[in-house]
């Protein structure tokens, strides 16, 4: 929402204006999700959820913008640089629960193709500053942050990769379970060894009955 903001008001190109807009769309539709499966939301009650999201964010969107554009026609530079590093900040502080989550597991849970997938829209939007008649590099600092936060991650992931500890919750799942049967089939083996037969008692008593010269009921 901030760097939306920024994009309309600073007029980047409008790949880079439709950007977070998009990204704040697909971001709503998750949330969405999450009370419509996890918390099982009705139908109606997400849609009114969701609209009343939307105008929140409409309006919210559209204060940013004409705050930067009042800074920009005041020739206010602290403003303009504050909202355009206000983004970066926001994204920067995101990435630190997902570090932390990493630090305490020893593994980084995210695939190789998300985290190149990130890595490539960064660059690919910074370079595309580039071609602007002015490169803004205050705008450049929220790709960036991106970019180095998730080498960053990759860094890690090679990291506990050597440690041999990358993937180890999921794997510690297999083990577990693999464990569990084990016991249990040494636990199902030892107790067919101590427990009688069904038919000792009456084997028995067949043996008892011959030795008495009787014949054994059948």
């Amino acid at each position: 929402m901030f760097y939306g903001a920024y994009a309309v008001a600073d007029k980047l190109y409008f790949g880079l204006i439709i950007q977070p807009q998009i990204f704040a769309f697909f971001t709503l539709l998750n949330i969405l999700q999450v009370y419509w499966y996890a918390y099982k939301w009705s139908l109606t009650k997400t849609c009114s959820a969701g609209a009343i999201l939307c105008i929140a964010y409409a309006g919210l969107h559209i204060g940013f913008w004409k705050a930067e554009e009042r800074a920009i026609a005041n020739h206010n530079d602290g403003a303009v640089t504050f909202l355009g590093v206000l983004p970066a900040i926001v994204i920067a502080a995101g990435f630190f629960p997902e570090f932390y989550v990493c630090v305490k597991e020893q593994s980084v849970e995210m695939s190789n193709f998300f985290i190149m997938l990130d890595i490539m829209g960064g660059v690919f939007s910074t370079i595309s500053l580039a071609f602007d008649h002015t490169f803004d590099y205050v705008a450049s600092i929220t790709y960036l942050i991106v970019v180095l936060l998730d080498i960053v991650l990759v860094i890690m992931k090679v990291y506990f990769y050597i440690r041999g500890t990358q993937g180890r919750v999921h794997g510690s799942g297999i083990a577990v379970s693999s464990t569990s049967s084990c016991a249990g089939s040494q636990y199902s083996s030892k107790t067919s060894e101590t427990s009688p037969r069904p038919f000792a008692n009456n084997d028995n008593v067949e043996l008892q009955q011959l030795e008495e010269g009787k014949q054994p009921v059948q």
